[in-house]
C-alpha cells in the first residue's frame, strides 16, 4: 500500500444517474460546467451473464480477467452526455444528450481558443466532436461524427460480426489538429483533424500495436528527445506516443512530424514492469537528467513511476499499491522548486475502480529517492470508479466529482490542499 492510508473523505452531495457513468471531465473554458459520459449494454443482447469488473464491460460486456468477451454477434450499446453545473457547492443538471453508441472516453481540447470543444469515442468506433455553449438554452452542440471506416477511407472496415471499439484517446498537447486513438483490437492510431467539422483522416497503419486491448494512450511533446535530435534539420517536430494494453505492456513510439508527414523518428520500446493490464499513463512536467518522467496505473492495483530516456527502455523508479485497479490519473499540480522536504513534488487524482478515488502525492526526496503517499481517499462508491475530475481554478481546496459504474452514482466531495 502507498505510504499512509490518507484522510478518509465524506461526500457533500450524491445522486443516481440514469445510465452507468464511464468518464467525467470539467470544461477548462467554463470551469463551473462538467460533463459525464455514459455506457449502457442493451439487455436483450447480453447473452450469458458473467462477473465483470473492468471498464467497457457495461454489465456483461467484459470477462472478469479484463479481456473483452468475444460475442458471436455484435453487442448493442448506447449512452449519453450529461451536462452539470457546479457553483458554490450546488450541483445543477443542465442537459442530457442521448447517444446512439456507448461512450468510453470524453476529453476537452487543451488548446487555447478551442477549450470549449470536446471529443468522445464510442463502442462503434466513432469519434465525435461537440462544443459546450453555456449561453445557449441547450448548451451541448454536436459538430461532427465519423467512424473508423470513413476516417481510414475504407482501409479499415470491420468484417461481418466483428466489433471494433474505440477505448480511449488523447489530444496532442501542442497541435490542435492531431490526436491518438486506441482500439479493442490492440491498435493505436493517429488522427489528423484539419478542421472541427469533418474531413478527418486516420492513418490506417497503427503507430503502436498491442496483442490485446489497448486501454490508454497519451501524446507527450517529448522535449528531451527533440533536443537530442535537434542536430538534424530534417527531424521536424518530435513527439512521443505512449500506450498501455491488456497485454501488461507499456509501449511507446517517438515520431517526427515533417512537412505534414509523420514518420518514426526512433525505434519503438516497451516496458514489462506491470503485473496486469496498463490502464493509465500520466506524463509529468518534471524531467531528470534529460529523461521524461511518467506515472502509470494498472489493473494490478499499483501506481508506478518510470524514467524514460530519449533512447532506450524505461527505468522503474517507484511503485505503491493503492488497493484498487488504477484506471485514470490526472495531475492536480506540480512543484519543481526544491524545499527542505523534496526536490520536486506532484499531486495526482487517481480513479481506483473498486477502491474508490485517491489523492496521491509523489515526491523526489532530498536524498534522491522517489516516494508515493496517499493524502486522501474517497470510498463511498459501491462499484467501479472509472471517472473522477476536479474543478479548475481551485486555491486551497479541491472540489471533486467522482462516479461509479454499476450503481450509477455521482458524488461531490472536497479535499483541502495545504
Amino acid at each position: 500500500m502507498a505510504e499512509g492510508e490518507g484522510k478518509l473523505i465524506r461526500s457533500l452531495k450524491s445522486q443516481t444517474l440514469n445510465l452507468p457513468p464511464s468518464c467525467v471531465e470539467f470544461c477548462p473554458a467554463f470551469p463551473s460546467y462538467f460533463l459525464v459520459g455514459t455506457y449502457s449494454l442493451q439487455p436483450e443482447s447480453t447473452g450469458t451473464s458473467n462477473n465483470a469488473d473492468t471498464h467497457a464491460n457495461a454489465d456483461s460486456d467484459m470477462e472478469g480477467d479484463g479481456h473483452l468477451s468475444r460475442p458471436k454477434q455484435p453487442q448493442s450499446r448506447n449512452g449519453s452526455i450529461i451536462a452539470f453545473r457546479l457553483v458554490d457547492g450546488n450541483l445543477t443538471h443542465v442537459q442530457t444528450m442521448p447517444q446512439p453508441s456507448a461512450l468510453l472516453d470524453l476529453r476537452f481540447s487543451p488548446h487555447h481558443g478551442s477549450r470549449d470543444i470536446y471529443a468522445v469515442v464510442s463502442s462503434t468506433a466513432t469519434l465525435a466532436l461537440f462544443r459546450l455553449s453555456p449561453d445557449q438554452e441547450q448548451p451541448l452542440m454536436h459538430l461532427h461524427t465519423m467512424d473508423i471506416t470513413a476516417m481510414s477511407r475504407g482501409e479499415i472496415e470491420p468484417e461481418a460480426g466483428e466489433e471494433i471499439l474505440f477505448l480511449s484517446f488523447s489530444w496532442h498537447p501542442s497541435r490542435a489538429d492531431m490526436m491518438a486513438i486506441t482500439t479493442s483490437t490492440g491498435r493505436v492510431y493517429l488522427v489528423n483533424l484539419p478542421t472541427f467539422n469533418g474531413s478527418w483522416e486516420l492513418n490506417p497503419m497503427p503507430i503502436i500495436t498491442h496483442t490485446l486491448e489497448a486501454w490508454c494512450v497519451v501524446i507527450s511533446p517529448s522535449l528531451a528527445v527533440a533536443k537530442q535530435l535537434d542536430d538534424s534539420r530534417e527531424t521536424g517536430e518530435v513527439f512521443r506516443v505512449y500506450s498501455g494494453g491488456d497485454d501488461s505492456m507499456l509501449r511507446f513510439q517517438t515520431c517526427s512530424w515533417t512537412k505534414g508527414v509523420i514518420t518514426d523518428a526512433l525505434s519503438s520500446f516497451e516496458s514489462r514492469g506491470h503485473d496486469a493490464g496498463v490502464t493509465a499513463i500520466l506524463p509529468l512536467l518534471a524531467q531528470e537528467a534529460g529523461n521524461e518522467l511518467i506515472v502509470t496505473g494498472s489493473y494490478d492495483e499499483h501506481i508506478r513511476l518510470f524514467s524514460v530516456p530519449p533512447f532506450g527502455k524505461p527505468r522503474h523508479l517507484a511503485e505503491s499499491r493503492l488497493g484498487g485497479g488504477v484506471w485514470r490519473l490526472k495531475l492536480i499540480d506540480s512543484d519543481t522548486t526544491p524545499s527542505q522536504d523534496y526536490v520536486w513534488r506532484a499531486r495526482i487524482l487517481a480513479s481506483c475502480m473498486h477502491a474508490g478515488a485517491r489523492i496521491v502525492e509523489l515526491v523526489q526526496t532530498v536524498d534522491g529517492a522517489h516516494r508515493f503517499s496517499v493524502l486522501g481517499r474517497f470510498e463511498e462508491h459501491q462499484s467501479m470508479n472509472y471517472g473522477s475530475d476536479f474543478q479548475p481554478g481551485w486555491k486551497d481546496k479541491l472540489s471533486v466529482v467522482s462516479t461509479s459504474f454499476y450503481d450509477k452514482l455521482l458524488c461531490l466531495w472536497e479535499f483541502g490542499m495545504a
